[in-house]
């Protein structure tokens, strides 16, 4: 197709002028959304310039499924617009961040606003997603009541031998490399190990026994690979989850595995054993259709067990030791309210760090850690089809509308000395020693309302019963010049998943 104008001659295909009509419109549907941006009642919460326009920065931030090049720096964006723009603060066309305390129970109880869809971008099927992935308010509601006597507190504490399986698989490591460390050195100051690496691999063994009857052997390299998987593949599942957003969302899903292990459980009897598997197998029912699960379906909702609550308690637990060997001071009186033991030692169980009077600091000290370091630094929450009055705005719908539990929980209106690691808040009347009560209105370590984390008694057993039997056997010393910084894909991590630290029996180990 060719046009003549005057002595000039312009040669135009189809394809190009499709292409060009197609730009255009892209361009008006620019123009168009900036416009509404602009005009949205959301115009009037403060914040950037850039918020009105566009995502990218979000983007950049956020961890997606299909965005693996996603940095967790998200947090570190909210951080620094809250304490230029307030409490309130727009950070994208239709994205909000809160850190007062009355709107955050607001939109996580009273009103109870549902997730937002890129939770379920961790489910591999959008239909029948697992519980962190599930974001339909309904079958959420269902699954979590299904989930739900898994997680009690006398469910958990019937777990302890478990876990203790676990933690002393750590100690005997331990105790392996500390003689040897003394024997080829005269002048013996510690064992140096990466704690962050040994946490991780401690939580996923737990997880394991605990969901469904095998560990993968991480702290003890004697234990066997589960029949019909390669060694090689058991050993890698740790990295496979800890390691980078993309791998751990493609590799997560092990399905080989789960499937087999599945199967054999259905068919033969002996294999099945009371654990949240076996649960799912003779009692799971999908909460969308109330049918039976199916053999996918179970395999991916353990894989969404196994990610939660590995990579959650694994952060947390990382976080408590770098906090003690950073505040010596309560670290001296730490260990002094500890009993010593052996490496070898019986396991302290987390009843009884719970119930006995001697481990009140250390669990003071657990849910101070929980204030400065919220296993997520926010939860993104969304409005529906109805408008939402919030800290002073009207909220239109589909207006997505974000926690900021870890600046809430550094706000210095509701907790003084925001930044100080002080364990004497949590604690009763003489023994706080002049720090200042909690303000637990203004505390969401978990979240909170019907969306808050089914795992709580879960994870409250591990810290203790990981912090209680480290400390009780070992001091720790940071090593000096890492670099620790903090990522967020879906909980707050360690940025490089490494902290290395010096170990030292407290008592003898010969």
């Amino acid at each position: 197709m060719a046009f003549n104008i005057g002595d000039t001659k312009f040669s135009w295909t189809i394809y190009q002028l499709a292409t060009c009509l197609l730009l255009i419109l892209l361009i008006a549907q620019k123009i168009r959304n900036v416009i509404i941006s602009l005009r949205s009642p959301l115009s009037k919460i403060p914040g950037p310039w850039y918020a009105t326009l566009t995502t990218i920065h979000l983007k950049w931030g956020f961890a997606y499924q299909r965005r693996p090049v996603a940095t967790g720096r998200v947090w570190k964006m909210a951080e620094a617009a809250h304490k230029q723009y307030g409490p309130m603060v727009r950070l994208g066309p239709r994205q909000v961040w809160i850190s007062d305390k009355e709107c955050m129970r607001q939109i996580l109880v009273s009103i109870d606003l549902p997730k937002v869809a890129m939770y379920a971008e961790i489910s591999r099927d959008r239909h029948y997603p697992g519980l962190f992935g599930e974001i339909r308010p309904v079958p959420h509601r269902k699954l979590k009541k299904f989930l739900s006597p898994a997680f009690t507190v006398a469910y958990v504490d019937k777990l302890d031998t478990l876990f203790s399986q676990c933690i002393n698989d750590l100690f005997r490591k331990y105790q392996i490399a500390v003689q040897l460390d003394i024997q080829d050195h005269a002048n013996y100051y510690g064992t140096e190990t990466d704690l962050m690496e040994d946490i991780h691999n401690v939580a996923l063994d737990i997880m394991g026994e605990c969901s469904f009857g095998k560990s993968f052997g991480q702290t003890n390299p004697d234990k066997k690979a589960e029949v019909g998987v390669e060694d090689r593949i058991w050993k890698s599942i740790p990295r496979a989850i800890f390691d980078g957003l993309a791998k751990r969302y493609q590799n997560v899903y092990l399905k080989r595995f789960f499937r087999a292990l599945v199967q054999r459980r259905r068919t033969n009897s002996e294999d099945s054993r009371p654990d949240l598997l076996q649960h799912m197998i003779e009692e799971g029912m999908n909460p969308a259709d109330d049918t039976r699960m199916s053999t996918r379906q179970i395999v991916d909702q353990m894989s969404e067990v196994l990610l939660a609550g590995t990579e959650t308690t694994s952060g947390t637990i990382a976080c408590f030791f770098l906090e003690v060997a950073r505040n010596p001071d309560v670290k001296a009186k730490l260990l002094a309210s500890l009993p010593i033991r052996k490496p070898d030692d019986p396991i302290i169980t987390s009843k009884e760090i719970r119930n006995t009077e001697q481990y009140k600091y250390l669990n003071a000290c657990i849910q101070e850690n929980l204030r400065l370091h919220p296993i997520a630094s926010e939860m993104g929450r969304r409005t529906g089809n109805e408008w939402v009055f919030l800290g002073g705005y009207d909220l239109p719908p589909h207006t997505v509308v974000s926690s900021s539990y870890r600046e809430l929980h550094r706000d210095g209106k509701y907790w003084p000395e925001p930044l100080r690691f002080w364990p004497e808040r949590w604690l009763e009347g003489d023994d706080r020693d002049g720090a200042p009560e909690p303000d637990i209105n203004a505390y969401f370590p978990f979240s909170a309302g019907k969306h808050s984390c089914i795992g709580i008694n879960f994870a409250w057993a591990e810290m203790r019963m990981v912090a209680a039997n480290f400390l009780t056997r070992f001091d720790l010393e940071e090593i000096i010049g890492q670099d620790v910084d903090f990522r967020q894909f879906i909980t707050m991590q360690f940025k490089t998943g490494s902290w290395k630290v010096m170990i030292k029996p407290r008592a003898e180990i010969f």
